[in-house]
């Protein structure tokens, strides 16, 4: 929604439509802006390929280089005609949790995948407690599963994944570090390697399983998309945050240029930390909302892009806007009760489905505002509200779809002749927002033929590919 195509609220007053397409014109996004972010965003990933010294190259993102490479998908077809077995293992972010799956691989079937959530006890705080309940959860995985350990030994261990939504440093083929400035960061993962500290509490359960692999979850999910389309080339993750991976030739990354994996002819996976794109940038053009969500948030001055785009900022943008409208007196009665809508972060990204409600009444908007606010909204409230959801989501669709545009354009870059890029979505805003996932695709697939390149081709995975992408990565050889 723009300010040339913003319909007026049908019943609103003329101060509401003029608040309403004043608002439409600040989240307004053209082409020729979008084409400027996918440029800039090509650009950032060209210099975070150079160093990693963000001091002497401001203008770039991460890019951390993974040992996972697109051959894995072959990787995955031996271990289908052996019928192997995999495991995967993802930790929360917050490590409150850990998700563990399973894949047995069974000749011409669809693959055989079990799933579980384990909780952690309260009072875990050192890296080595973390761990030691990561094996035992890994050990009661095994017996509630019935997984059979016989043909596994310490000479032929089980392999195990591990991902996590953190910045990873991969330090060997199996080996990673966390790399994270928060003090709980460093606290629980401050120069820890998982792979080998996990391995150390593996052995002291008594377990023949092994981690081969440690990858950030962006990584894994690509890795999981592969499995059934074996062309991807991009991943894109829409969750509480956002990122996006993509395959590199080695020989083009000037960082490891000097090192084995740099050497060689390989394809290898880059984390691009797509959430931090737009630090040291302009173009993104924030609107007030955005700067004062960024001034009240815990990281102001970073991870711009994400505060744009992502579903922990998608609903508090709407809020901020729903109380301009209040303290206008321009909707909701003004007996109503709206403490709630003073509370930050109370308009949860997943109300905004409700832009999805076509019904004459807008009846699921009025009994959201009702059971989530207390309020009782008329009709014209309804469609301000959904409107504005529109708008906030729009924007966002277009920026990240402009994003995916630049990072498709590298990913161009690493073929031998230009095809079609293949790129995969996963995460919650999949699954919670249908209009957003479409206007990111059409938006994109327009910009990339502007940009001269093959159109690409998008799938949707479900909301969490994170775990299983782990146990296949597990397999990387």
């Amino acid at each position: 929604m723009s300010a040339s195509d913003y319909i007026p609220v049908e019943g609103a007053s003329e101060a509401q439509n003029m608040l309403l397409n004043q608002i439409a014109e600040k989240f307004h996004v053209s082409e020729e802006h979008l084409l400027e972010v996918a440029n800039e965003v090509y650009e950032y990933i060209v210099n975070g390929l150079k160093t990693d010294d963000t001091e002497s190259q401001p203008r770039s993102l991460p890019c951390r280089v993974s040992y996972i490479k697109s051959g894995i998908s072959q990787d995955i077809r031996d271990a289908e005609a052996e019928e192997a077995l995999a495991l995967g293992m993802t930790i929360n972010t917050s490590t409150e949790r850990f998700k563990i799956a399973s894949v047995k691989f069974v000749s011409g079937k669809p693959d055989a995948i079990n799933k579980q959530i384990f909780y952690m006890p309260q009072g875990v705080t050192s890296p080595s407690q973390l761990f030691s309940e990561a094996a035992t959860h890994i050990a009661q995985f095994i017996n509630t599963h019935h997984l059979d350990m016989t043909v596994c030994s310490y000479q032929r261990p089980l392999c195990l994944g591990v991902t996590i939504d953190l910045p990873l440093e991969e330090n060997s083929k199996a080996g990673g570090r966390v790399v994270c400035n928060s003090l709980a960061c460093k606290g629980m993962f401050g120069n820890v390697d998982i792979a080998s500290s996990i391995n150390s509490e593996l052995v002291k359960q008594h377990l023949p399983v092994k981690v081969t692999a440690t990858t950030n979850c962006v990584i894994s999910t690509m890795v999981a998309a592969q499995r059934h389309f074996q062309q991807t080339c991009v991943a894109l993750i829409l969750n509480h945050g956002i990122n996006a991976s993509y395959y590199e030739k080695a020989a083009n990354i000037p960082k490891i240029k000097d090192t084995e994996l740099g050497e060689s002819s390989a394809l290898v996976a880059i984390n691009t930390e797509l959430a931090r794109f737009g630090e040291n940038s302009g173009v993104l053009r924030p609107t007030m909302w955005d700067h004062r969500i960024d001034r009240e948030s815990a990281n102001t001055g970073r991870h711009v892009f994400e505060k744009l785009v992502a579903d922990k900022y998608l609903g508090e943008i709407v809020r901020n806007l729903i109380t301009d409208f209040m303290d206008a007196r321009l909707i909701f009665p003004k007996d109503a009760d709206v403490t709630m809508f003073s509370q930050s972060y109370s308009f949860f990204t997943s109300y905004m489905t409700i832009m999805e409600d076509n019904s004459s009444d807008l009846s699921e908007v009025g009994n959201l505002l009702k059971a989530g606010f207390n309020v009782n909204a008329s009709l014209v409230d309804r469609q301000i509200v959904r409107a504005l959801c529109k708008i906030v989501a729009m924007r966002a669709a277009k920026m990240v779809s402009a994003a995916v545009a630049g990072i498709i354009r590298k990913a161009t870059d690493a073929m031998d002749s230009p095809e079609p890029a293949f790129i995969s979505i996963s995460g919650q805003l999949t699954e919670m927002n249908q209009p957003y996932v479409h206007c990111t695709i059409e938006t994109a697939q327009s910009l990339v033929q502007k940009l001269g390149l093959p159109e690409p081709v998008f799938n949707v995975l479900g909301e969490d590919g994170y775990t299983v992408g782990a146990a296949l990565s597990s397999l990387s050889k």
